[in-house]
């Protein structure tokens, strides 16, 4: 059981979760941004970091459970204003779905809601309400009707659980609503240009760091729960943050330093590194880069905290790149897309989509395939990968490729079978089946 020692430091983490809830519900913010600016604000750090954290993406990933309940319990079922609608579901949260005891839980939440120069009849409300909560969520009944039931209990819109419903059936889509809410494994690359997957395994086991291994040699899942900036092997560059499903598109796209490589998608530079690994750091015909400095710097940082050769870094934009026809040898594409297949880890994205955004994005790689097909020699690869699970999407680039005359590549023998889909031509992961983000590629030839 979670004892708080500190009554004052109980009431500002919950403070900085409220703030945090606000800003990415009606802001739009992302959730770790958001988390790490009120942890600055309120100077958290360490195991009360964690604990804002769990607090907030726990909220995050059980919204419409939570308010479900929430409103069974208030007066006409409507929340009294913004703040007292995430105080609640902050403190009901906690009663539902952690081990802090339920008299802690009410009282740090109504206590930081009182900081928020609240109204005396919501500070009451909250604290009502909340008591009620922890009596009564668990005898609540959720809806009967199919859809209503999966969209209520897993926490997703229910134009996103029809959309599921209808191309995968029960049994598969409750279980990929329910893996989008456990939480993901800390899944890190081993840098390989500063040490050997073989080597640095074996430190963490001198070290007594517990690990576990993954679908492939370069990635491995910690189990210490330590934040990464404290951790030394990512501060002194021997680490990245990736999930092992982005190990694919690399693997497919082959790269080798003798071939003029074009990266297009690249911030933050998780496989802008791994690409620059797979050429042994020489970077001579490698040229990557985003759609705005911002993001090019955010590459940049992360290859110097690597300790990799600095490529070509362009802001360019994709649908329009600065590059002659026909130039590149290989072309790969990190393609701007829903993230439906990284919910897991930014519980946010669920609540920010509308079913108008596959269309539009749908149409934007559309737009960058055919302008990397200029770019692209003749027989020249160019792979294309996403972080989504819509067909929409993934089977449009598909379709583009081949309206362009591109031969798409079978991949038998070139990752392992689990992952490849029964087109032979297509790679696939899901959270639910393979404890990986989810995730797209194809590969096709000019």
């Amino acid at each position: 059981m979670i004892k708080i020692k500190n009554e004052n430091r109980a009431i500002e983490i919950r403070i900085a979760a409220i703030e945090a809830v606000s800003s990415i519900l009606s802001k739009r913010q992302d959730a770790d941004t958001s988390i790490n600016l009120v942890s600055k604000k309120y100077n958290i750090e360490g195991k009360d970091k964690s604990l804002l954290s769990q607090i907030v993406f726990g909220v995050l990933k059980n919204l419409s459970f939570l308010d479900y309940i929430l409103h069974k319990l208030l007066h006409r079922g409507k929340f009294p204003s913004e703040n007292s609608a995430n105080a609640l579901r902050v403190g009901a949260y906690q009663i539902a779905f952690t081990r802090i005891p339920d008299y802690a839980a009410v009282d740090s939440t109504v206590e930081a809601f009182r900081k928020f120069k609240s109204h005396k009849g919501e500070i009451s409300l909250v604290n009502a309400v909340l008591r009620a909560f922890a009596v009564k969520f668990q005898n609540i009944e959720l809806p009967n009707d199919e859809l209503e039931y999966l969209a209520v209990k897993y926490s997703h819109p229910r134009w996103f659980v029809r959309r599921w419903l209808k191309r995968y059936g029960r049994e598969i889509t409750e279980k990929m609503l329910a893996a989008n809410n456990l939480p993901p494994p800390r899944t890190f690359r081993i840098n390989t240009s500063l040490i050997s997957s073989e080597k640095f395994r074996q430190s963490l086991e001198d070290n007594e760091i517990k690990y576990s291994n993954t679908q492939f040699d370069d990635f491995i899942n910690l189990e210490e729960k330590m934040p990464i900036e404290n951790f030394a092997p990512f501060s002194e560059g021997y680490l990245s943050v990736q999930d092992a499903a982005f190990a694919i598109p690399i693997i497919l796209l082959d790269p080798h330093c003798d071939e003029r490589i074009l990266e297009i998608g690249a911030a933050p530079g998780g496989k802008t590194s791994h690409i620059i690994e797979k050429i042994s750091n020489r970077t001579g015909n490698f040229f990557t880069g985003d759609i705005s400095h911002r993001r090019n710097l955010m590459i940049l940082e992360n290859l110097k905290r690597l300790h990799h050769p600095i490529p070509e870094i362009i802001t360019f934009d994709a649908k329009n790149p600065p590059f002659l026809s026909e130039t590149f040898d290989k072309i790969f594409i990190d393609a701007p897309c829903s993230s439906f297949g990284v919910i897991r880890r930014h519980p946010e994205i669920r609540w920010f989509r509308k079913i108008d955004d596959i269309k539009r994005l749908a149409k934007i790689q559309r737009e960058i395939i055919r302008s990397a097909y200029r770019l692209l020699k003749r027989k020249g690869i160019m792979v294309f990968t996403t972080c989504t699970t819509e067909q929409e999407e993934n089977r449009g680039a598909v379709e583009t490729m081949q309206k362009l005359g591109m031969k798409i590549l079978p991949l038998a023998g070139k990752i392992p079978e689990q992952f490849i889909e029964p087109n032979g031509i297509a790679a696939s992961t899901f959270p639910y089946r393979d404890n990986l983000d989810g995730s797209f590629t194809v590969v096709a030839r000019k």
